[in-house]
């Protein structure tokens, strides 16, 4: 009810961002990022699960369902808390997908540089608390844990992933997890939940605030939806039956509500799926029954995560700051295709199981099929550079953001810093050695929708784990790696094929080699690094895991 109030007091107000202008303090900024959720995952975006208080959120404020991120999580994590590029800011690959000889290379150090600036940084020197809570995964040694990149405080955890109820790792060559609070070693409470803990030391910083009328930049980084899908029981059996049609049905739902939303216009073709994958009639109903549980235990763990979401604006409500914040909630990449079911052995001898049963410790992971399914109706999924991998849901709401708009300009992970420092009326730093924003700022578009983002020759080149993309107008090029990729360059219309199911490369051949260019021109001065022949980021991972399950001791 309280979240519902406040959308309304937040219509009332009206659609002039010269709010900003008129108020004495600069609004609060709480940044939410989910992990691994697809475009229509939320609710308010056509997804099954219930999401009331970001759909209220949405309802308050503008949804954006053209915003893309990289297809892998840490890179993305550094174009948001910087504004920069991903290689500029140290942070080019996911370090458990890079090969051994590529570790010390410029750009892919998988830590943040000093030549980058985070939104905390700024907005601290413009006279913000700062805190965040949740998966960081930008660093764990002291240089580049929060405290030293400018969050007064924190509790993170450092690397890729965990139990959503412990401090135990998720994969073979990771079996433990660090912790941190404020930049020191860290241990969990016995009663932990990743989505309510983050929530709970939230707000603990607050309260522990010496001057609460300082206006606050708030990021929770939650494990929810990352593998492995956990939640807790009784929001798990309000799903089960839901997926038990199979992906291919999901797959058609998504896309039909896809199509009346106006997500996409009414003549998009449904997603590709590729021929490698099974079919869900051939699966024995055991099979079917496991994987249907994967999808329920995920729609769970999103309901989970909000509702602990509505905990925190209540909170805020509560303590009158809420009127003043801004709300900006959105996802590191697209759908989690991987296949887990190599590790299987390990996790089940480390404790994790296969079946949903009240105080066990579920592994869950929903595969390819599904996430292609969820990703509907765009292509592939995490990992790869297929709309399906990059498209992200985002929400803006709060005082003088207009409300229950849906906008589809095209926008990039780098544009929410910039935008936030407008919010907060900072701009970045002058100090000299700071790379230059890659992004742009979206605050005229927001004010003005017929003012573009980016002027249509301005392009956006992206690269993580080998996979690649350009976009410039409304077309994008692109090229993945195996096992779903080839290394071959595609081309498409996005605006008449958003699905991405006809490559025109070879119908409109200078586009193309236009294309290919700027992506040349963007590797080179990003500092792009070819991986060595045959590299498979998912192959990588396995790798790793089979080493670390034949020599646990090394």
């Amino acid at each position: 009810m309280k979240s519902i109030l406040l959308a309304l007091f937040w219509a009332w107000l009206g659609l002039s961002t010269s709010l900003f202008a008129q108020s004495d303090s600069p609004p609060n900024i709480v940044l939410i990022l989910v992990d691994d959720a697809g475009l229509m995952d939320f609710g308010a975006f056509g997804g099954e699960a219930q999401t009331p208080h970001i759909d209220s959120l949405a309802r308050a404020g503008t949804m954006f369902t053209n915003l893309h991120a990289s297809p892998v999580c840490a890179p993305s994590r550094a174009m948001l808390m910087t504004g920069a590029n991903s290689h500029q800011a140290g942070v080019a690959n996911l370090p458990e997908m890079l090969p051994k000889e590529y570790q010390d290379r410029e750009g892919y150090e998988g830590v943040l540089t000093d030549s980058v600036q985070t939104i905390a940084t700024r907005l601290k020197e413009r006279g913000y608390r700062t805190y965040t809570t949740g998966k960081w995964h930008l660093g764990h040694e002291d240089r580049n844990l929060p405290p030293q990149r400018g969050f007064d405080r924190s509790f993170i955890l450092a690397g890729s992933g965990s139990d959503n109820y412990s401090n135990q790792g998720y994969l073979p060559f990771k079996p433990t997890t660090k912790w941190f609070a404020d930049g020191q070693p860290a241990e969990l409470p016995e009663d932990f939940y990743s989505s309510a803990f983050f929530v709970d030391e939230m707000i603990r910083f607050h309260e522990d605030a010496p001057n609460p009328t300082q206006p606050f930049f708030s990021y929770i980084a939650f494990q929810a939806v990352h593998a492995p899908v956990q939640a807790p029981v009784e929001l798990v059996r309000k799903y089960e039956d839901i997926y038990q049609r199979g992906w291919d049905e999901l797959r058609n739902e998504r896309y039909e509500k896809a199509k009346t939303m106006g997500i996409v216009p009414p003549d998009t073709p449904l997603n590709p799926v590729g021929e490698e994958f099974r079919k869900w009639e051939e699966l024995s109903e055991e099979e079917q029954r496991v994987a249907a549980m994967d999808m329920a235990v995920m729609a769970g763990m999103l309901e989970a995560m909000d509702e602990n979401v509505g905990r925190y604006v209540d909170y805020l409500e509560e303590k009158g700051w809420a009127e003043n914040t801004v709300f900006i909630v959105t996802s590191d990449n697209g759908p989690d295709g991987g296949d887990y079911s190599g590790i299987m052995g390990w996790a089940k001898r480390n404790e994790f199981q296969r079946e949903l049963v009240e105080g066990g410790k579920y592994y869950g992971f929903i595969g390819p099929e599904f996430a292609t399914a969820i990703a509907a109706p765009f292509s592939s999924f995490k990992y790869y550079t297929g709309e399906g991998g990059l498209r992200v849901p985002l929400v803006i709401s709060g005082p003088g953001i207009p409300t229950r708009r849906t906008d589809g300009e095209f926008c990039f992970m780098t544009d929410l810093a910039p935008t936030i420092f407008d919010l907060a009326g900072a701009s970045p730093s002058a100090k000299a050695g700071y790379v230059p924003l890659a992004g742009k700022s979206m605050l005229p578009h927001i004010e003005d929708p017929s003012q573009p983002i980016r002027q249509p020759d301005e392009g956006v080149g992206l690269e993580a784990a080998a996979c690649s993309a350009y976009f410039l107008g409304d077309y994008k090029i692109l090229r993945n790696n195996p096992p779903f990729g080839d290394y071959q360059w595609q081309m498409y219309n996005l605006k008449l094929d958003p699905a991405e199911s006809n490559d025109i490369s070879a119908e409109f051949p200078l586009i193309f080699q236009t294309l290919l260019s700027r992506y040349e021109a963007f590797a080179r001065e990003a500092g792009v690094q070819e991986m060595p022949k045959g590299y498979s980021a998912q192959k990588e991972v396995g790798k790793k895991s089979v080493r670390a399950v034949l020599n646990p001791f090394k």
